[in-house]
């Protein structure tokens, strides 16, 4: 049924890492351009000692970007083992600044054999389009010129890029496997971050829908009128890109926009984002309340790029001939999708399911 299903939606071939790449950047998400960066840390903070019996702290550090346009300085908060065993490392790009917090249950990720680093997105950039705020005016320090020119996604995904170069310094963190996280629009920016830096051996996706990791072609999306009303409503109603261009206009390049009223991209779909991130590997969790983020589209996004681990000889997506429901989890392959029984939410059932998504493929 699902292959079926796969082949209604008439999805462009995937083509090569390099090719894919290109043509997300310049079509959706943008470029950076091309400023050099200096990084440094100071301030160290332990601000909790008793987890794990002590073999566990939270600390936080503050982290300065700098260039020849100034520089910006956000908190990064790190739990980190003390036992000085090399420990794989889940950055966490975060919506809240207070740790522990909703999306981050600190004490239940302490207990686990995982090093996580994690900072909130609005310290970094805020999230509107304001563009002299945080890295942004060092990043365009004349404003963005060009309608390729990247949104606030390719800014945080910058900033995870950096803070994995701190976190390579570490002298625990396990290089060879290191994880980007992120939920929603931040999981957006979790792909791009993947798609970009392959020092990344795990790229986790949560809900992130529309414009990350769901595909848009047949998808089950809103369809409006001239007024903006609803024209069809439907049990699945997710996002498209006439909504999400309108109102996250700053998010993404100028360019995506040109697919407002088509729906989807002429020559390309998300499933490239995700297939440009093989032979490393990638997570999807849907929702099963998450209607906004077409959980349909998502388990088909990942159907569709497992490909790119099957033309390199590997093991793609396990083999499946349903929609999962809530508490099913795909977890062997190289990619891995799982349906959380929540709504739009990265909870503790996503993180576990993320943490064992990871072990499962430690060294792999």
């Amino acid at each position: 049924m699902l292959k079926q299903e796969l082949i209604k939606r008439e999805l462009p071939e995937l083509r090569s890492r390099e090719e894919m790449v290109e043509i997300m950047q310049h079509e959706v998400y943008g470029y950076l351009p091309k400023n050099n960066f200096e990084w440094s840390v100071s301030n160290q903070k332990n601000l909790e000692i008793r987890f794990a019996k002590g073999n566990v702290i939270h600390s936080c550090v503050d982290f300065t970007l700098t260039n020849e346009y100034g520089s910006h300085t956000f908190p990064v908060h790190r739990v980190l083992h003390q036992d000085g065993k090399k420990r794989p490392v889940i950055l966490c790009l975060n919506f809240d600044q207070n740790v522990p917090n909703k999306y981050f249950p600190i004490e239940e990720i302490a207990e686990q054999e995982f090093d996580v680093i994690t900072y909130c997105y609005t310290d970094i950039t805020t999230d509107d389009a304001d563009f002299t705020t945080g890295i942004a005016p060092l990043v365009f320090p004349n404003g963005r010129q060009n309608d390729t020119d990247c949104g606030k996604i390719g800014l945080w995904a910058f900033a995870n890029m950096r803070v994995l170069d701190y976190a390579l310094t570490l002298e625990n963190t396990d290089a060879k496997n290191v994880a980007i996280l992120g939920h929603s629009r931040l999981g957006k920016t979790a792909l791009v971050t993947g798609m970009l830096d392959e020092r990344f051996s795990h790229v986790f996706s949560n809900n992130a829908g529309c414009a990350g990791d769901a595909i848009a072609r047949g998808g089950t999306g809103i369809q409006f009128d001239k007024n903006g009303d609803f024209l069809i409503e439907r049990e699945f109603r997710g996002e498209n890109i006439e909504v999400i261009t309108r109102v996250f206009p700053y998010w993404f390049c100028a360019n995506y926009k040109n697919y407002a009223d088509q729906g989807f991209g002429t020559n390309f779909d998300q499933h490239f984002v995700l297939g440009s991130i093989a032979p490393r590997k990638v997570c999807v969790n849907a929702a099963e309340l998450d209607f906004w983020a077409d959980q349909k589209s998502e388990q088909l996004c990942c159907m569709a790029a497992a490909k790119a681990w099957e033309n390199m000889g590997l093991d793609g997506i396990e083999e499946c001939d349903h929609f999962l429901t809530a508490g099913e989890r795909l977890l062997d392959g190289n990619v891995g999708f799982f349906m959380a029984p929540t709504k739009h939410f990265l909870s503790r059932h996503a993180w576990n399911n993320y943490m064992e998504f990871m072990r499962r493929h430690l060294n792999k």
